[in-house]
């Protein structure tokens, strides 16, 4: 807990000197966290000797944290933030599944709900660092207003090896007066954990990535023939 307190001060230190060189050199000086762009005055910011400073306690408070003096020292927590990571990681790491099949039915939930965090979840760590950023920007919606994957009856599962899985099916595309059907095929590989190995998704694979809207990670499933 401490360690990761130290970091994310550490990260306020850094934004406060790197604006002091960027900003200086700007008419009107603007400070963004975590993307969002955050008006001048409520940080107090201001610029003295091409020095550019912010409040502490105004980036902290930001991130739901506290900011006390005490015996001549500056004490930051944010415990928000660190009871939100050790939340979400609890999830991830209870939604790792057990089997292939687990894997690939989650992913499917996930697609359905339009939850980003559920794809991710049993996504492969490579998947899911190629993909992070994506859900991030998508705020870790997916899909669209419609159509929506509708209820997978089928699931054709081929193992390749004793550690990696191949699952195929064909999906419907719901809407009112229907919307067609779309093909998946997903690559499930085996991982080795912290504690016990898990399976995740490492390819997938769509005959129309675009079929659902936003769909995160996929490749056209015609790139995949002759394999």
């Amino acid at each position: 807990m401490k360690k990761r307190v130290k970091m994310i001060i550490a990260g306020c230190s850094a934004f406060v000197l790197i604006s002091g060189t960027a900003l200086a050199a700007t008419a009107v000086p603007r400070i963004f966290i975590n993307k969002a762009e955050f008006a001048q005055s409520s940080l107090k910011l201001k610029v003295e000797n091409g020095t550019t400073m912010v409040s502490l306690r105004a980036i902290v408070e930001q991130l739901k944290g506290e900011v006390t003096v005490k015996d001549n020292a500056i004490h930051v927590s944010l415990p928000e933030s660190s009871q939100l990571t050790h939340q979400v990681d609890g999830f991830q790491h209870g939604l790792q599944a057990k089997t292939p099949e687990e894997a690939a039915e989650t992913w499917i939930r996930g697609v359905q709900r339009r939850s980003g965090p559920m794809q991710y979840a049993v996504m492969s760590p490579a998947l899911q660092k190629s993909t992070k950023q994506k859900f991030e920007d998508n705020f870790w919606v997916t899909g669209g207003s419609s159509p929506h994957m509708g209820d997978v009856e089928k699931k054709d599962v081929k193992t390749i090896s004793p550690n990696k899985v191949q699952i195929s099916f064909d999906y419907p595309l719901t809407m009112t007066g229907g919307a067609g059907s779309g093909k998946a095929s997903l690559l499930v590989e085996k991982v080795s954990g912290t504690g016990a190995d898990y399976w995740a998704i490492s390819e997938i694979n769509l005959e129309d990535p675009g079929d659902t809207g936003i769909m995160i990670g996929a490749k056209p499933l015609q790139l995949q023939k002759g394999k």
